[in-house]
């Protein structure tokens, strides 16, 4: 089937069957094929076409021209296309604080960078389903990190692959013929992983933007070639002791490549190296050490560190693995370009059941290193906009239920910190959360996870589904899911000796 429409609007609008079968789906106009997605559609062939949203495809740079739309889809779904200036708007929750899509699926976050006041958040996203597939890089911007300005996908596939990770930069060195405002944007191009770019490798690439990030331009060709079958997410940063950047680059299992560049378009490899069960997305940074000092950090998807010394060649661990996180939810990690507390978001990869999105980011937290007898660990601890962003409403010391509180719409933190380690119990709008401290065991209904024993000074923040619970000031971090829609209610705290419990809420 096919439907050709002439392009006078901003947004194409196209009908998306949440996980249904997906169809290819291509756009072309008279140069060519603009965009192939695909797209789950209904296998209804006749009558009303029922769909769950409308995904919005930006093809204001087609604006005059005949679009054919074409693919193996029924009728009803190219009657159901339909241009538009506007996006139209889904009510349905989301959590207040923690970055989702408006619809769709998201994963990980993407080309961090602040400039002029403003947090840059690419991420990848599929517009056009809640399940993974169609790699795009959407956009969202903040003052904060706590609330986000959802500004729409910015690069989609084309014919040489779709958008992977990647990481972003302010062009202060005014190379690659842009000025030193300029934001650049390195992304892995993963050929093969489209019908339309079958056949291609994988390549790490550039895109930039002169216009504060509204817009992204891609450059011409690969700025590094295939050095593995799916070698990807580059992340580059400035060394400036060896005069160079440098550029972190996953290359297949455990394998990562160290590359080194005076331009940012012609890159050498100066070291591959293999981490112990380390995978993808990996970034490498000079973190703060806690009392003085600095150390370089290496880290992975997964949440695995390792600290070590790196002179902008080689980077050389330490030789002991420790991992940031005591649950599964938080993956992909990247930090902040452009801040002076190194800022870490990870993506979390929530359910979201019932919802038509897929997908959060977890809250922006800094970085430091601590020294303990084991060696060095990361501590993780809330942006001085979080702090600033609490209203208390309770705060006590006693023993028992020391609390019972009834809470409107909005993020709420519950702060225990006991005399000496021991149990509590929360009801938190009719979930139950409790800590053993003798096993180490954290309940959040009927998860249960083990984040440690005899901890302290514990930190639960709950919004909308999600739970980010740390403690020992932030050297413990887990993060679960909470039911769907229980945003109030009652809220109580119990604890088994002498605490002080204080209560905040965000909005």
């Amino acid at each position: 089937m096919k439907k050709s429409v002439r392009i006078n609007r901003k947004y194409l609008l196209i009908p998306i069957c949440a996980e249904k079968e997906t169809k290819t789906v291509s756009f072309s106009v008279s140069e060519g094929k603009a965009f192939e997605f695909q797209i789950p559609v209904s296998g209804d062939e006749e009558g009303f076409y029922a769909f769950h949203y409308y995904a919005p495809l930006n093809v204001e740079k087609y604006a005059g021209k005949k679009m054919l739309v074409e693919g193996d889809v029924p009728e009803g779904f190219l009657d159901a296309l339909c241009l538009s200036d506007s996006v139209p708007q889904i009510c349905q929750s989301h959590p207040l604080i923690h970055f989702t899509a408006d619809t769709g699926w998201i994963n990980d976050p993407n080309g961090l960078l602040y400039q002029d006041g403003t947090y840059h958040l690419y991420y990848q996203h599929n517009p056009f389903d809640t399940r993974w597939e169609n790699m795009c890089w959407g956009h969202a911007v903040s003052t904060d990190l706590l609330h986000w300005e959802r500004k729409g996908t910015i690069l989609y596939p084309n014919e040489d692959g779709t958008v992977y990770s990647g990481s972003g930069i302010v062009n202060e060195k005014g190379l690659l013929g842009l000025d030193c405002e300029a934001q650049i944007y390195f992304y892995t191009c993963a050929g093969n992983k489209s019908e339309w770019s079958r056949g291609k490798t994988f390549t790490q690439r550039i895109a930039y933007s002169t216009d504060g990030g509204e817009t992204l331009q891609r450059m011409e060709g690969a700025a590094v070639r295939q050095l593995a079958e799916e070698n990807r997410d580059p992340k580059v940063y400035w060394h400036e002791e060896s005069g160079a950047y440098y550029m972190v680059l996953y290359l297949r299992e455990n394998d990562f490549a160290v590359l080194r560049s005076k331009d940012l378009k012609n890159w050498k490899r100066s070291q591959t190296l293999t981490l112990d069960k380390a995978w993808e997305c990996p970034d490498l940074r000079r973190l703060p050490v806690e009392g003085g000092g600095e150390k370089w950090v290496f880290y992975s998807a997964d949440g695995y560190y390792f600290t070590g010394e790196f002179d902008g060649f080689e980077f050389k661990p330490d030789g002991t693995r420790r991992k940031l996180w005591k649950t599964e939810i938080p993956y992909a990690a990247q930090t902040v370009w452009g801040t002076q507390d190194v800022i870490l978001i990870p993506w979390l990869r929530m359910q979201n059941k019932n919802k038509l999105y897929t997908g959060a980011m977890g809250l922006p937290r800094k970085l430091s290193l601590v020294r303990r007898e084991e060696g060095y660990r990361i501590r993780l601890t809330p942006t001085e906009s979080f702090l600033q962003a609490r209203s208390a409403v309770h705060s006590s010391v006693g023993e028992g239920k020391v609390f019972c509180m009834s809470q409107r719409d909005g993020a709420l933190e519950i702060c225990i910190h006991m005399d000496r380690p021991g149990d509590f119990s929360v009801s938190l709008y009719g979930t139950p959360i409790s800590y053993a401290a003798d096993c180490g065991r954290l309940a959040v209904g009927e998860q249960v996870c083990s984040i440690g024993k005899n901890l302290n000074d514990f930190s639960l923040l709950a919004d909308g589904e999600i739970l980010e619970a740390s403690a020992q000031n932030g050297l413990v971090l887990a993060v679960l899911e909470l039911p769907a829609d229980r945003k109030r209610g009652n809220v109580t705290v119990e604890v088994s000796q002498r605490a002080a419990v204080d209560i905040y809420r965000i909005d």
